[in-house]
């Protein structure tokens, strides 16, 4: 297997910022000078509303790095695939008996299989 490091790195968007921002709004909500008024909110439907969004920031930071691990997976496969690619377009041309073993070779690794 050949491991290639062209991997362009994933833009990172703060997700731990989001939940430090989650954090802190929560425990001044808890604040007893403002629990009340945060009560009082809650009986609305716009109150309502804005607490099932913010329940839904961790759940949506745990998906989006769950996706961003996946696709550094995904990347690093396309990768090792193109450069299996590459090592038997020259293996072929400096006349190897089998050119095609080092795509094999990777397509089983991905698949977990022995070569």
């Amino acid at each position: 297997m050949i491991i290639t490091s062209t991997t362009r790195p994933t833009r990172q968007n703060g997700l731990q910022e989001v939940r430090n921002r989650l954090d802190s709004l929560t425990q001044f909500a808890e604040q007893p000078s403002v629990r009340p008024l945060v009560s009082a909110l809650l009986t609305t439907p716009q109150g309502l509303a804005l607490a099932r969004i913010l329940a839904a920031v961790p759940v949506l930071c745990d998906e989006i790095e769950r996706l961003r691990a996946e696709q550094t997976m995904l990347r690093l496969d396309h990768h090792n695939l193109i450069a299996a690619a590459l090592a038997t377009l020259a293996a072929d041309r400096e006349g190897e008996h089998d050119p095609l073993y080092y795509v094999r070779d990777e397509l089983a690794a991905q698949r977990g299989e022995a070569p």
